[in-house]
């Protein structure tokens, strides 16, 4: 009997079979069952075929496309000349699958077409469930739950293809918005695939699910069910398309440092295993990053070179999604031409044609602001009535609010004063709703940006009207959003409470390492894993407490004057309130009081490091000339009342919440409260008096800072407490003392880092002490005085919002929080510091005990944030 003729056992066929049912639950076995069969099988016959079917089944679960299509490949040709039609036709459909995996959607097409008319009955299903797929991934997503539908009635006992085509029906719900019915299809595919023993399948439906939730957005979710996938199993170097998910969720979540080099990571993988359809979307999904990190040239750049893959690729939907994100990308670099405006229109339409009404409503949005800002008022009035039609089922909060922003813009443009505060009020509303499922902080200050843009919209109108208090009202509602929601226990998680104590580790090799650059590499990746740790815990924040009425203010100020600035289009604006009277002043060029602010704490900072005994006169009057100039422009509204000796609380924003008010003339020896909002203020007055009198006092000291031992032990003994120094001054203790304590003083260096604010610390005897730790206390202490140069300093972005260490302590439940905001001599320090609490134990409120002690002692460094009263 010849070796084209050989027939194998049955029993050996029937096992084979069984082997290629089960390739996908168990890949790495199967592979080597394979092998088995191919080093014993006839070279023509029907157990190599099956045997090659087994291997690319395999390999395609490993996310090796090449190597599963050269093995169908030579299954198929075996079979062929073997005379097996219905094998034949059965790797076809599979090469057509291995051929969608790798995004060349028409060569799927053809193996499809060509395998079904010899598709046994039991595979014609799942025939109908790959051409669901198929049309899912050109984008036809209606037809693709059409397929998908008629292919689950008669896939019943057929586990495998059912959770296939729930997948499917998912992700095709996921792209037309239907958010609920995506979340069940997809629970029921990883059901399935995990009661069979599929976890790599079960865990791609649990990364899916994270999709889901990003869509409707919970980023929270999203970031978890991810980090879920890939404890199950879900391998990204197998799967680099749930990198790319990731990489999104992370660039939403401001991680996009982070964001960018997982993508990178996926498009090498994806290129290397000749995966073009799924770069294309990397490439597409870089754009998006690079477009919110403010970097439109590398946006248009990558979306453009996905436009031509998915061109290429046959792709028009996709296609269409990449020319919308290309046309956001030359917007936002400043084209402002009508050809621009009219291929935006454009791309927004071919867009929403395939579906994709969240990305063309936001092109329309930027079109339309650009259209208003070049004067071409019509287009704008399209744009934006396009825009604010927008009626999704189940539309998550920041397209809802993206909606409302639109229609607010529409009415600024029409004049309806009226119809746009409703309009900010509702967009408010709807990104506020976001943020109450968010304990992260950092999440909460970049879920909220969309805040900043209604409240200019807002504000412009109130401007016109010229009604200074409803210029506050606008002015609170759209600044420090993140700070006004706290989250309602501590957002601890085991596993960032690990990464920390690793990071601390790395922190102190790093100092003695031989090798520092290696060392700080390894400081730089637990750094980002801590970011990433940080944004996964669970929790959620406090009801978000309305803006104050003139009354309540009025009532909390006393004698004392209120100063809140704002900035609208580079103009620097004021509102006051004295002995119960708003006022509305415009003071000038932002950019003017910013650079004297820059230039102030510049001089601040040379003179704190030491100068020439001949160059001090110098830079003590450019100090001199900086701050009268400052105080010219900033307090000029409240100048008659500051002279009368009444305290001061001032709303900075943008650098100016980093300026050191005390050196201001008018400020010197002058209680001065800086509060990132109104309602943070009265909120710290609320606690401040909710305090325990009987509290604990903490004194910190950190190692290798001259005078800490020393300013920490007279402080212990001139006003009791606890003292903890040397190896007692270790993170774990130091946290322990500090919960629900009244008075915490640290002595310390300090580090304030732009970067990454969270990661912020001051050195204790274990390593750094970290926003992050610092995040974990349920009862923060009522005042806590941070003895540490420039660690006073927060981030500031969009809404005025802040991060660091004081930005922390004041959203964990501080009132107080005594800081510097440029460096101040040590020997100076302890003086002022003694003097403070000295003033502090005798009964005044923190910001007159602050500035009592820079008085006597010559210093204007420290700030009293939060609320200084008391």
């Amino acid at each position: 009997m010849s070796a084209a003729t050989a027939v194998a056992p049955p029993g050996a066929i029937a096992a084979a079979l069984r082997w290629r049912d089960e390739a996908t639950a168990a890949p790495r076995a199967a592979l080597v069952e394979a092998e088995r069969l191919l080093s014993g099988a006839a070279p023509e016959g029907e157990l190599r075929v099956l045997a090659r079917h087994i291997a690319a089944l395999a390999a395609v679960e490993l996310g090796r496309v090449d190597e599963a299509r050269r093995h169908v490949r030579l299954g198929l040709s075996t079979a062929q000349r073997g005379g097996w039609p219905k094998r034949a036709a059965q790797l076809q459909l599979t090469l057509a699958w291995i051929e969608l995996e790798r995004g060349a959607t028409g060569a799927s097409w053809a193996n499809l077409a060509a395998a079904e008319p010899h598709l046994p009955a039991e595979d014609r299903p799942r025939a109908t469930c790959l051409r669901g797929l198929l049309h899912c991934q050109r984008g036809h997503h209606r037809d693709a739950r059409m397929r998908l539908t008629s292919a689950l009635v008669h896939l019943e006992g057929d586990r495998h293809w059912s959770a296939n085509a729930l997948l499917g029906r998912g992700l095709a719900n996921l792209y037309t918005n239907r958010l609920t019915e995506a979340e069940q299809d997809l629970a029921a595919a990883e059901r399935i695939f995990a009661a069979d023993g599929r976890g790599m399948r079960a865990a791609a439906c649990t990364h899916n699910r994270g999709c889901v939730a990003f869509r409707a957005g919970d980023l929270p979710l999203a970031l978890r069910l991810f980090e879920e996938a890939a404890a199950a199993g879900l391998d990204g170097t197998a799967n680099p398309e749930a990198l790319v998910d990731r990489g999104e969720a992370l660039a939403a979540a401001g991680l996009t440092r982070q964001a960018r080099s997982v993508m990178e990571q996926a498009a090498q993988r994806l290129a290397a295993t000749g995966r073009q359809g799924r770069l294309a979307e990397t490439r597409l999904a870089l754009a998006g990053c690079a477009l919110r990190d403010g970097d439109p040239a590398a946006a248009a750049e990558a979306a453009s070179a996905a436009r031509r893959l998915f061109r290429g690729q046959k792709r028009p939907a996709w296609a269409a999604l990449a020319s919308a994100i290309v046309w956001q990308a030359k917007l936002a670099s400043g084209q402002n031409t009508r050809y621009a405006l009219t291929a935006a229109r454009r791309a927004a339409a071919a867009c929403e044609e395939f579906g994709w009404r969240a990305t063309a409503a936001e092109l329309r949005l930027a079109a339309g602001r650009t259209a208003q800002l070049a004067g071409l008022n019509s287009v704008a009035r399209k744009l934006l009535g396009r825009c604010a039609q927008l009626r999704e089922r189940a539309m998550p909060p920041q397209l809802r609010a993206l909606r409302w922003l639109a229609e607010a813009l529409l009415a600024e443009q029409e004049g309806s004063t009226s119809r746009l505060l409703r309009a900010c009020r509702a967009g408010l509303e709807a990104v506020d709703g976001q943020a109450a499922g968010m304990a992260p902080f950092e999440l909460r200050v970049h879920a909220l940006g969309l805040i900043d843009e209604l409240g200019e919209v807002a504000l412009r109108a109130a401007l016109r009207i010229g009604d200074p208090q409803l210029v506050l009202r606008w002015t609170e509602r759209s600044r420090a959003g993140a700070l006004h929601r706290r989250a309602l226990r501590p957002p601890s998680d085991p596993r960032l409470n690990a990464a920390l104590v690793r990071l601390r580790g790395a922190v102190l090799d790093a100092q003695r390492a031989a090798d520092v650059p290696s060392a700080m590499s390894t400081v730089a990746e637990l750094e980002e894993r801590v970011r990433h740790q940080a944004v996964l815990v669970e929790g959620r924040t406090d009801r978000l407490r309305a803006p104050a009425e003139l009354g309540e203010i009025s009532a909390e100020l006393g004698d004392a004057v209120l100063l809140s600035l704002f900035s609208e289009r580079g103009r620097l604006f004021a509102v006051s309130i004295v002995d119960g009277e708003v006022e509305l002043h415009v003071l000038g060029p932002e950019a003017a009081a910013e650079s004297q602010a820059v230039r102030l704490r510049h001089l601040l900072a040379r003179q704190a490091c030491g100068i020439a005994s001949r160059a001090a006169p110098m830079f003590e009057h450019g100090v001199e000339l900086a701050a009268t100039e400052l105080q010219a422009q900033l307090l000029a509204p409240v100048l008659p009342a500051l002279d009368q000796g009444r305290e001061l609380v001032v709303v900075p924003t943008g650098r100016l919440h980093l300026l050191p008010w005390a050196v201001l003339p008018a400020c010197r020896g002058t209680a001065v409260t800086v509060s990132p909002s109104i309602r943070c203020w009265l909120g710290g007055a609320a606690r401040a008096r909710a305090a325990d009198p009987a509290g604990a006092k903490v004194w910190v000291a950190g190692p290798h800072l001259d005078h800490a031992e020393t300013e920490v032990a007279a402080l212990q003994r001139r006003n009791g407490g606890r003292v903890l120094t040397g190896a007692r001054a270790r993170t774990d203790l130091v946290l322990s003392e500090l919960d629900g304590a009244r008075v915490a003083h640290l002595a310390a260096h300090g580090h304030f880092r732009d970067d990454q604010p969270l990661l912020s610390c001051l050195d204790l005897d274990d390593g750094p002490l970290y926003a992050h730790d610092l995040d974990g206390l349920r009862r923060s202490p009522t005042t806590v005085v941070l003895s540490a140069c420039d660690v006073g300093k927060s981030a500031i972005s969009k809404g005025d919002q802040l991060s660091g260490l004081t930005a922390t302590l004041l959203d964990r439940g501080t009132a107080t929080v005594i800081a510097s905001v440029v460096p101040v001599p040590d020997e100076r320090t302890a003086e002022v510091m003694l003097a403070l609490h000295d003033a502090l134990d005798e009964g005044l409120p923190p910001a007159a005990a602050l500035a009592e002690a820079q008085a006597r002692h010559g210093e204007t460094g420290f700030i009293c944030i939060g609320y200084g009263g008391g």
